[in-house]
Order: C-alpha cells, then sequence, then structure tokens
C-alpha cells in the first residue's frame, strides 16, 4: 500500500489566465524556487496530471522522500467562462447600483456614489444637449457637451478589458438563464476534480486555496462535495445497520466544539484578545472533531481552506440580494459558516435514525449538510485597502460575515508601494522582511506543509484502497 501524502487544489482568479502559469507562480512562491533551472536546485518537478479532463494541465510534485512530499493540482476554470457580453456585465452593474444605500457594504459605499454621480451627470449632460438641439439653439462644442461622447468613447475603448476580467464575475455571481450553464460547468468540473482526489486513495490532507474568485468557486465546490458527503455517512449508518452491524460511532468531540461554538457566539466581549482566543479554541476542537469523524469511519480530508484577496467580503451583496436575504440563508444553512449554523436544538449535529436487521431503532449523531467548516479549518489572507488603488480592494475580512471561526491574517507588501496588491499574495520581494506581516510567510503558515495529518490509530485514509485505473496517482 502506498504511503499517504497531502495534495494542495489551487484555484485561480479572474482574467485571462494560461493552463499552469498561477500554479507555477504559487509553488515557486510557496516553495522558495530560486529562479535557477539548474536539478540540483529544483524545490519542485512536473509530472502527468490525470485527474481532470484537461491535457493542458500538469501536477507539480515537492523535491524530498515519498513521505513529505506536496501534490500542487490547478483547478483551471477560464476556459469554461464566456466573454461576457456588454449587456451582461451592464446589468450586473446596475443590479450592484440599484441598492438601497444601506445594503451596500462600507467599503462599496465610495463606489457606488461615485457611479450614481457619473451616471447622473452623463444623462444629465446628454438630455441637456438633446433639449438645446430640439429648442434649435446651436449646440456649441464645448467641453461640457462633449463630455457624454468622450465617456462613451473611453467606455468603448475599455470594454475588452473590463469584459475580460469583471465580466467573469458578473456571469458567474449572476444566476440569470443565460449564466446558469457557466456556473454549472465550472463547479462540477471544479467538483470532479476535488472528488478524483478525494478517492485517489493517495491523499490524507487536501488544501484548497482560492484566490480572488477562484476563492468563492472553491466556497462553493466544498459546498456541493461536503453535502455528498454528508448523504454518504447516512447511507453508510443505514447500510451498516440493516447488515446487522453496530458501528461504534463517537460524539464527545462534536459536543465539545459545539460548546465552543456556543460560546463564541453568545459571547459578549467583542475585545479582539477574546474573540482570537475563542477562535483559537475553536480551531482546536474543529480539529479533534475531524480526527474523531475518521475514527467513526466518516474521514473528510479537506483539512484547510485558504482563501487569497477573497470577495467573500461582499459576499451580503454577492450572493444574496441584500444583508437581510443573506443572513436569511445561512440561517437555512444554504450558505455554511465558521462555526457551522446551528440547528433549532443549538446544535450543528443531530441523531440519524433508521432500523436495523430485526426492525429495531438505531440512532447515531451526524454532522448536519451545512457543517462542513467543523472540519475544515479557512484561513483568509487580505491587504488592508484605501482609496480603491491602494492595497486589494477586491478583498478583505470574510469573518464579520462567515463568523469569527475564519482567521482573518491582514498582511502588508512594499511590492509597487503596496498598491494594487491583488495578485501580490505569493510574490516574493526582499523589502518584505517581517514575517508577521509579510504575504509569503502568513501564506506558508496557513498552508502549514509540514503538517503530516496522522489518522487515529485503526481509521483509514479517505478512498484507502478504492483507486481505479482511471484515476491512479504515481
Amino acid at each position: 500500500m502506498n504511503k499517504p501524502r497531502q495534495a494542495l487544489i489551487l484555484i485561480h482568479g479572474i482574467g485571462e489566465q494560461r493552463p499552469m502559469e498561477t500554479l507555477r507562480g504559487f509553488v515557486d512562491g510557496v516553495l522558495d524556487q530560486p529562479p535557477s533551472t539548474s536539478q540540483t536546485e529544483a524545490r519542485y518537478y512536473s509530472k502527468p496530471e490525470f485527474l481532470s479532463d484537461n491535457f493542458e494541465l500538469r501536477r507539480l510534485v515537492s523535491a524530498g522522500g515519498r513521505d513529505d512530499r506536496t501534490d500542487f493540482y490547478e483547478f483551471y476554470w477560464a476556459h469554461l467562462m464566456p466573454t461576457a457580453a456588454w449587456n451582461k456585465l451592464a446589468g450586473w452593474y446596475w443590479v450592484l447600483m440599484f441598492r438601497r444605500l444601506r445594503d451596500v457594504p462600507r467599503r462599496l459605499v465610495p463606489v457606488w456614489g461615485i457611479s450614481w454621480a457619473t451616471a447622473l451627470l452623463v444623462v444629465g449632460l446628454g438630455l441637456w444637449s438633446s433639449v438645446q438641439y430640439l429648442l434649435g439653439h446651436a449646440v456649441v462644442p464645448t467641453p461640457a457637451a462633449k463630455a457624454p461622447w468622450f465617456l462613451l468613447a473611453v467606455l468603448g475603448f475599455l470594454s475588452a478589458l473590463v469584459r475580460s476580467y469583471a465580466g467573469d464575475a458578473a456571469v458567474y455571481f449572476s444566476p440569470a438563464p443565460a449564466n446558469i450553464e457557466a456556473r454549472q460547468k465550472i463547479r462540477a468540473a471544479g467538483l470532479d476534480l476535488l472528488e478524483n482526489v478525494m478517492s485517489s486513495g493517495r491523499y490524507d490532507r487536501i488544501i484548497v486555496v482560492g484566490h480572488s474568485l477562484g476563492s468563492v468557486i472553491g466556497y462553493d465546490v466544498l459546498n456541493l462535495a461536503w453535502q455528498k458527503h454528508f448523504d454518504a455517512v447516512r447511507d453508510q449508518l443505514s447500510a451498516a445497520w440493516a447488515r446487522g452491524e453496530r458501528p461504534r460511532v463517537e460524539d464527545a468531540a462534536i459536543r465539545a466544539a459545539e460548546a465552543v461554538a456556543k460560546r463564541l457566539r453568545d459571547n459578549s466581549d467583542t475585545s479582539p484578545a477574546t474573540l482570537e482566543r475563542l477562535a483559537g479554541e475553536w480551531r482546536v476542537v474543529s480539529r479533534a472533531v475531524a480526527e474523531e469523524q475518521a475514527r467513526n469511519g466518516f474521514a473528510w480530508p479537506v483539512t484547510d481552506f485558504v482563501t487569497l484577496g477573497s470577495p467573500l467580503t461582499y459576499a451580503d451583496m454577492l450572493l444574496a440580494r441584500n444583508t437581510v436575504d443573506f443572513t436569511r440563508r445561512t440561517q437555512e444553512r444554504e450558505l455554511p459558516h465558521c462555526p457551522p449554523a446551528r440547528e433549532l436544538t443549538g446544535r450543528f449535529s443531530f441523531s440519524h435514525r433508521d432500523v436495523d436487521d430485526k426492525g429495531g431503532e438505531q440512532r447515531a449523531t451526524v454532522l448536519h449538510s451545512a457543517a462542513m467548516f467543523a472540519v475544515t479549518g479557512w484561513t483568509n489572507l487580505y491587504f488592508r485597502s484605501f482609496a480603491i488603488l491602494y492595497g486589494d480592494f477586491v478583498g478583505g475580512r470574510v469573518s464579520p460575515l462567515f463568523w469569527a471561526g475564519v482567521r482573518d491574517v491582514r498582511v502588508k507588501t512594499r511590492i509597487w508601494g503596496g498598491f494594487l496588491a491583488h495578485t501580490h499574495y505569493w510574490q516574493r520581494d526582499t523589502r518584505d522582511g517581517d514575517p508577521a506581516v509579510a504575504p509569503l510567510p502568513q501564506l506558508r503558515s496557513a498552508l502549514d506543509l509540514k503538517r503530516r495529518k496522522a489518522w487515529p490509530p485503526g481509521a483509514t485514509a479517505p478512498g484507502d484502497g478504492e483507486a481505479g485505473p482511471t484515476n491512479r496517482v504515481e
């Protein structure tokens, strides 16, 4: 039997991405790959990748012993995203503009105001010119009269660029009928890759990393995969009872985690020190839940979800109509939180019941369908933004919306003086010397590639012995 190792799946963000371009840059930074191509200095090497249906992709394997390897995969989705037509982008933009001011996130209020001011100015100048012309007045080609046409020319010049970048977000975030096919294909492809990695039988730990829009795709894919895992756990228990088996299902770690989650949510002391202490307790007990689930035979190998420059900081605007709608969807467990949303009983687990081979009732404690983050840690890296151009305006803290179990890590960089930092999370710069705030050290800390997940005695690594000829990894 092959000894298990860990896998990392990177999901790229918006833009005209090329296959493997983002992954190579990411691995170069994380593994500190020197510029030299000397084989003796190489920190990783490239091998075939057959777990996805994209022949443009390769698997990057960290150098070292067989027992200390990380396999890096890229979920490449750009080819599944159609170039957004200008009307789709404009329609999505208008949906965002037509929100009440109280439903606009504070950081977006200036953008919202500028957008409305610009729109009203263009419309006003255009109407004024039209009225002057209809009344028979000579339209003097003043700068004010030319302003609407100048703005339209600028918009036309930038349309291709905007459609290539913001267009991806417009299509993915808008569940309009014309966008459903693209959203479906992207999520299905991501789910296939994750399930193939999970069932390959080679990995006892999986890390999912999402940058920009890729973090939202990763969130959706993990949510779908967990729901299938949730159904499989219940089916597994019911089938065992029907065969006359009585598997022992521990739930002590779940009870401890639910107690910490209750303290975290009901805590009236919102000081940073108290929240960090409780969040630290949550990360410890959630890992204990993952180990307990593995002992029960319900192993979920995705230990960490790492987001970089995530627009989930605006989730109440991008994933819902407003804050009230977002809260409702979280309470209905449509959008998983960390810690997970509780049922009416105040718990994020419940007693699954079914009949056994003798017709008697059996029951066991299982995590509910939105309890993914009871066993998966979430770390979010972000640059603080100012005046849109400084830092990373796209990303930000996600814990205010997805609750305090998310570990938000603010980082700083001197690349480009800190301006337009959205793509600088894994860029190396010798001036970023303070590991407490530099992006790369914090990213390496979040990934923690040296941590080897040891399954408890008697537990079976997920997919062990189930690898088939179509998804075998060497």
